[in-house]
């Protein structure tokens, strides 16, 4: 297509936070035509009606100088008049899967008739726009890696907005801002995957009703903008040194308490000083306090680094207290003082300060109790914006909490989960709101919608979570502000989300209401990358059938318009998650395109850092060595399962560029040095050094791969260089990170050049499936692989097994790893696990961080191996190997996806034979080996073995 359409915006700026704008046009159709094609893009996400009816929602996420667009076929036109209306939010800020731009939309129509454009409707300063007011701009991020979350108010902006009748005469003009081809979007590229599914699926249950009384009063301030002025992206690594200051007016002397809370990631030093007195705290600790009558100084040391710089305070005194910054009345709650000293530390291959010096001024204001004290530090004050204070908070007033009373649930209040016409009639409280938990059953990535009928003013706060205690405990997953506020119109009413979330289960907290409400429905519409059910495991364990399944679920859920690696708490690509994600993918969907547009994606980074980057496009820019290793192999592996060279040709200019800059971090000792982050995995390895095994011996792989790539599209002299690469890296490994006392391979070598002293599974694991040890060394290796010895570093996230097991299936060792996952995966299973956790053991209590890890799924490939035993002996699977394996089992059945089609298998132990029963699609030659033992086999009914 030709675009002639012009970029437009309205006049809330360039960087408008949390912006959600309005625009229409009204045009008409007067002559006959065959097709028209809606083309359709905006910075950030827009969602696009026709005569009020939801078309659909995007773009998919890209590097802004290459921003995707959308198209759709539009039909069902009315003669006469028609609208497109289109919401737009914009971000603002950076995300881990978005890179700040510009407020933005593009649209196109095009009319043809006998393949000839008869007519268009472009973007222009004709439409209409304005801001739409429901959607409450002072909230918070979702978590550190996410945008905001949804607060909407249906009273303060019309329903009917998109609709055909609505007068929008008292709505602005759009203004174009650029044509077509205009910065930062330099080049619109077409979206390059089907569209997500929207999957109706409703609850399972409602679990729990009770009465509830939330903290009185809260604060969440996001200290960004004030600390560092201008920075739109979301890079972690902020250090800053500083305070904020507020008045707290009481009426009377009175005690209560008080918390801080930091993001989790912070190194903060919580301390705060209240009226001259000083406290030191944890995150999110009640602290006693008090409360003198008239003004209270409170003074909070904000310093620290920081993942994202958001504090949140919150309040419970006996009366309601109010807030103001020093020096300015009313017109702000907080006040800043500083900062002293900022920074913003990369982690990309270049090496990142250590210490953060502490400057006088800083010294100083520690001092300070009073406000005739604070005056001196007036030139570093600056009032916090209150549109940057969010005071409704729904995950803090969903956690900190009384609970009054628990109610018996009758079975009237699951109505609302039912789906049918029937609905939960919920009457309000003696004393405080009404929760439900709400449980969907499993796990899901999607919109939320519900309907119900209230009186204007009514709250419905629903915040989401995934993991729930058999005492009733919630897992709090830290950082994760997974919610969503209503504040209902009166009457019944629908609403939909915008924001897609993941979780299992639901808090639904109903406030600020004195007559009956009635909810009728609620459900989420399951928005993941559209798949048919193809790869397919089930066998005489009922055990392994159900790890299987929920490993299964976790790819799904796990499967968006990238690959992600999990639904609720970050849902960005991971680019070493993905290698191993990408091969689960091929074992359960066979979702090629969804893994060529990750490894697409990932390449585009190297012209932004030294190496491809740790997860993309991100506002966060980050170096994570292995990780760039790891995409360099799952080329190779799409290659290998794919057989598509057109995208190596595609791709090539990238991996080769990769690999010169791994040469430019080459030392004069032949190895692999490089300062960036050098986690494997959730294990106290020994590679916070530059000079680490695991990275040293997956490059050695990774060039053997590349080299075999060269190979394919003719560049011989690249791959004569890659091998040689590959061998010396080979050489000075085994000459330099190999403890022959021990005969063990070390974690790294530290900087004075000391081999360091911690032995690890993992730094061995890695050098035995990059073949990097052989001979002696191998013999030993495998021994720590079969029964890994004690003293050394154990793995600990079921990323790393996911090695582990190719390892043991290549020794053979069959057995071990059925143990593992059964021991692993089954420790899940009997904690109610409908998905893969990001790992296994307790951490203060609960079980996992994220409940649904796609890098948690080894299972999948590894049934498709170890049982079904399914590999592509050439690219593409033109010819494939078959060689199923029982294990011990009487039956195993199962579908592999591929290219072609898909592969059955069917193979159960008759005790005199094997029935072995298998259909492939004609173009794929089969070589097939018998199970391994001495009965005999048949195939398809023949005898074969």
């Amino acid at each position: 297509m030709e675009w002639k359409a012009n970029w437009i915006w309205d006049k809330s700026g360039d960087h408008p936070r949390n912006q959600w704008s309005c625009f229409r046009k009204t045009f008409s159709v007067l002559s006959e035509y065959e097709s028209v094609t809606l083309s359709i893009s905006a910075d950030t996400k827009y969602t696009v009606y026709i005569n009020g009816v939801y078309l659909g929602s995007g773009p998919v996420r890209g590097w802004t100088s290459e921003w995707y667009f959308d198209q759709y076929e539009l039909s069902g036109l009315n003669q006469g008049e028609n609208v497109i209306a289109i919401l737009v939010n914009h971000y603002g800020i950076g995300t881990m899967h978005y890179i700040e731009g510009h407020g933005g939309l593009i649209s196109q129509v095009d009319f043809y008739n006998k393949d000839r454009l008869i007519n268009q409707l472009i973007t222009d300063e004709t439409w209409k726009t304005s801001n739409h007011k429901g959607f409450v701009k002072e909230t918070v991020k979702m978590s550190n890696c996410l945008a905001w979350a949804e607060i909407y108010d249906a009273n303060l902006f019309p329903n009917d907005w998109e609709k055909p009748d609505f007068d929008d005469t008292s709505w602005n003009n759009s203004e174009i801002i650029g044509s077509y081809g205009m910065a930062p979007w330099n080049n619109l590229i077409p979206r390059d995957i089907p569209g997500l599914t929207n999957e109706p699926t409703f609850p399972k249950s409602v679990l729990s009703l009770k009465e509830v009384q939330p903290i009185a009063q809260h604060y969440s301030i996001d200290l960004g903008p004030t600390f560092f002025k201008g920075e739109f992206a979301s890079n972690s690594g902020k250090i800053m040194q500083g305070y904020v200051v507020t008045e707290i007016h009481s009426n009377q002397e009175m005690e209560g308490v008080m918390t801080l809370i930091f993001d989790a990631h912070a190194e903060a030093k919580w301390e705060f000083k209240l009226t001259g007195v000083e406290y030191k705290t944890q995150n999110g600790k009640y602290e006693k306090v008090k409360l003198r009558k008239g003004s209270n100084l409170l003074i909070i040391d904000v310093s620290g680094s920081f993942h994202e710089p958001i504090m949140s305070l919150a309040f419970d005194f006996p009366e309601k207290i109010e807030l103001n910054a020093p020096f300015w009345g009313d017109k702000s709650n907080f006040l800043a003082i500083g900062p002293f000293y900022t920074d913003t530390r990369l982690q990309i291959g270049k090496p990142v300060p250590k210490t953060i010096p502490l400057t006088k001024e800083y010294l100083q204001m520690s001092e300070v109790s009073s406000l005739n004290e604070l005056e001196a530090f007036i030139k570093w004050a600056k009032a916090i914006p209150n549109e940057h204070v969010c005071t409704d908070n729904v995950s803090l007033l969903s956690m900190f909490k009384e609970d009054i009373k628990i109610h018996t649930l009758g079975f009237q209040h699951q109505n609302m989960v039912l789906p049918n016409q029937s609905f939960t009639k919920v009457d309000p409280m003696d004393k405080g709101d009404t929760e439900y938990i709400i449980d969907f059953g499993k796990e899901y990535l999607g919109h939320i919608e519900f309907e119900l009928e209230a009186e204007m003013g009514t709250i419905f706060d629903f915040f989401l979570f995934e993991g729930l205690h058999q005492d009733g405990r919630i897992e709090h997953t830290f950082s994760l502000n997974n919610s969503l506020r209503y504040i209902a119109r009166n009457g019944r009413q629908v609403y939909r989300s915008y924001i897609p979330r993941g979780f299992r289960y639901m808090l639904l907290t109903i406030r600020n209401f004195s007559n009956p409400c009635k909810i009728f429905r609620i459900k989420v519409d399951v928005a993941t990358f559209p798949t048919g059910n193809i790869g397919v495991f089930s066998s005489s364990d009922y055990q392994l059938n159900q790890i299987w399944e929920i490993s299964k679920h976790t790819i799904r859920m796990c499967s968006q318009d990238t690959i992600i690696d999990c639904p609720a708490y970050e849902q960005a690509l991971w680019t070493g998650d993905s290698y191993n994600i990408s091969l689960m993918n091929y074992y359960t969907f066979g979702n090629y395109d969804l893994v060529r547009r990750c490894l697409r994606l990932i390449s585009k980074s190297i012209y932004r850092s030294p190496l491809p980057e740790s997860h993309v496009p991100s506002g966060w820019q980050n170096v994570l060595t292995a990780w760039s290793i790891l995409w360099m192999m799952a080329c190779k592996e799409y290659y290998r399962y794919s057989g598509d060279v057109e995208f190596i040709k595609e791709i090539y200019p990238e991996l080769k560029l990769t690999v010169q800059r791994f040469k430019e971090f080459i030392n004069e000792d032949g190895l692999l040095e490089i300062a960036a982050w050098n986690m494997l995995d959730w294990a106290p390895m020994d590679t916070e050094h530059n000079i680490v095994t695991h990275q040293n011996a997956l490059l050695v792989d990774a060039l053997r791969q590349s080299a075999y790539l060269a190979s394919i599209i003719g560049e011989d002299e690249d791959e004569n260089n890659f091998r040689n690469q590959a061998e010396n890296l080979k050489q000075a490994i085994n000459n330099h990170l190999w403890d022959e006392v021990d005969m063990v391979y070390v974690d790294s070598i530290h900087e004075d050049g000391t081999k360091s002293k911690t032995r690890s599974v993992q730094t061995n694991l890695i050098a035995f499936i990059t073949g990097c040890a052989e001979g002696r060394r191998r013999k030993y290796v495998e021994k720590y692989i079969e029964n890994p010895p004690g003293n050394f570093v154990q793995i600990k996230s079921p990323f790393v097994l996911f090695f582990y097991y190719q390892a043991l299936m290549s020794l053979e060792k069959n057995d071990l790893v059925l143990d593992n996952i059964r021991d692993i995966y089954g420790h899940m299973l009997e904690h109610d696990a409908t998905t893969c956790w990001e790992g296994w053991e307790l951490i203060e209590g609960d079980f996992s961080r994220s409940h649904c890890h796609a890098w948690s799924a080894a299972p999948t490939y590894v049934f498709g191996v170890l049982f079904l035993g399914v590999k592509p002996l050439e690219p593409g699977f033109t010819k494939v190997e078959i060689s199923p394996q029982l294990n011990g089992l009487k039956w195993i059945k199962g579908s592999v996806p591929i290219p072609q089609g898909k592969i059955n298998i069917y193979c159960k132990d008759l005790g005199d034979y094997v029935d072995l029963r298998i259909t492939l699609p004609d173009q794929v030659e089969a070589q097939i080996k018998a199970p391994t033992n001495n009965t005999k086999v048949l195939v398809n009914g023949q005898h074969y073995f």
